[in-house]
């Protein structure tokens, strides 16, 4: 079977067309020139010859000229596409991306094939970011090396310490006290010696309320404010708080999160091509955990690290419950007392407008940050049914 293809031929690296027909004979294919379409004049010329296999065809885009590229370097165009796919498939020595890549194009003209496409694209995308992204991030966190932990968390510190942490006052008696104490009493059972933990005591706040928080650093660097230890009331309040932390650490889930959040940007940056905040990952890690952002999942893990920890050790769980109920109770007095500043304040020319706007920020700042987890009365729940298996003398409770 001969199929014969109208076109136009250029030569090697020249822009000068003519007239064209492709000939294609099983396995051979021949290019006769017609004329030259700059002059009116036809001209006989060389027809050039060689094998289908040599061609180097472009992929279909629409109805778009489609390019030959021949053996000798020389063009081949034409608008014949229907032509030019009946030849990729019919003939055996095409090659198979070619046939896969008309096969590709068939389905982008169909609108069944496209929705289909649509649905699948979806379903990967959500579960690549509902499982995929968690599984491939702890995955990486605990792959790397407690250097890595430590020069990301000393970078956080000194973030947080430029805009979020201010000196502390608490006496160097009282934070003596309770570094010794954790150096004698928690540190033995963190459960990974290759972890150097450092407690750090800090004052923190925003829009002129103390906060009262305890985070930790994947290097092992665990910060206190002083309105925390304000009001915890004993020394078992303020351990089980610090093995909640240490549960964080030896979880690795500050490195988790910070895994996520730079895979998502990098997705993000994959779509939308932006570059922007992909680097300062240190600077975004320090930054969440001033905000509290740990998932339920993290909380949940970092809680029942605690409350086996306390039952080794021979601490009431119920301590834990009783400073987060109180720290709770704290938060919701600090933004209720906001709340009616707020409704009393009065401002009498545009400037005052400006700074109302300004401390409606702030405002809006403290009420994320001091906004208690969603959970808080599951995790006490939880401490309290540790708390019953410490009554019993239990170790494990199940």
């Amino acid at each position: 079977m001969v199929n014969l293809i109208s076109g136009k031929w250029y030569p090697k690296d020249s822009s000068v067309q003519y007239a064209a027909q492709l000939t294609v004979a099983k396995t051979r294919y021949e290019v006769k020139i017609v004329s030259d379409e700059t002059s009116d004049s036809c001209e006989s010329s060389q027809n050039i010859k060689g094998q289908w296999s040599q061609i180097a065809i472009s992929d279909r885009l629409g109805n778009t000229e489609r390019k030959l590229t021949l053996a000798d370097g020389s063009l081949f165009t034409t608008h014949n596409n229907e032509a030019i796919d009946s030849l990729i498939n019919s003939n055996q020595n095409s090659d198979t991306a070619s046939k896969w890549r008309l096969r590709l194009h068939r389905h982008e003209t169909k609108m069944t094939s496209v929705l289909t496409m649509l649905v699948i694209t979806v379903v990967f995308v959500f579960s690549f970011i509902k499982w995929g992204i968690p599984w491939t991030s702890q995955t990486v966190a605990h792959a790397l090396p407690q250097q890595t932990g430590e020069f990301i968390g000393h970078q956080s510190l000194d973030f947080m310490d430029r805009y979020f942490l201010e000196p502390t006052q608490i006496s160097d008696a009282e934070q003596q006290q309770i570094i010794s104490r954790f150096k004698a009493r928690l540190k033995p059972f963190s459960g990974d010696d290759n972890i150097e933990y450092r407690l750090h005591f800090r004052d923190m706040s925003i829009g002129g309320s103390s906060l009262a928080n305890a985070f930790a650093l994947p290097s092992g660097d665990i910060i206190l404010t002083d309105k925390f230890v304000e009001l915890s009331q004993n020394d078992d309040e303020i351990d089980a708080v610090l093995l909640h932390e240490m549960g964080h650490v030896v979880e690795r889930h500050s490195l988790e999160m910070l895994t996520q959040n730079s895979l998502t940007t990098m997705i993000v940056i994959l779509v939308l091509g932006n570059p922007d905040g992909i680097s300062e990952l240190a600077t975004g890690l320090g930054t969440a955990l001033v905000s509290n952002h740990y998932s339920r999942q993290y909380e949940t893990e970092a809680d029942e690290f605690a409350f086996n920890k306390m039952l080794e050790i021979g601490i009431d769980p119920k301590a834990f419950g009783d400073i987060l109920s109180r720290m709770e109770d704290y938060s919701t007095t600090v933004t209720d007392t906001k709340d009616v500043d707020d409704t009393t304040h009065q401002h009498e020319d545009e400037d005052e407008i400006d700074n109302e706007k300004v401390g409606e920020v702030e405002d809006e700042k403290l009420s994320d940050f001091l906004s208690s987890h969603p959970n808080t009365q599951l995790r006490i729940k939880m401490a309290e049914k540790y708390s019953k298996c410490f009554e019993q003398g239990l170790k494990v409770c199940k």
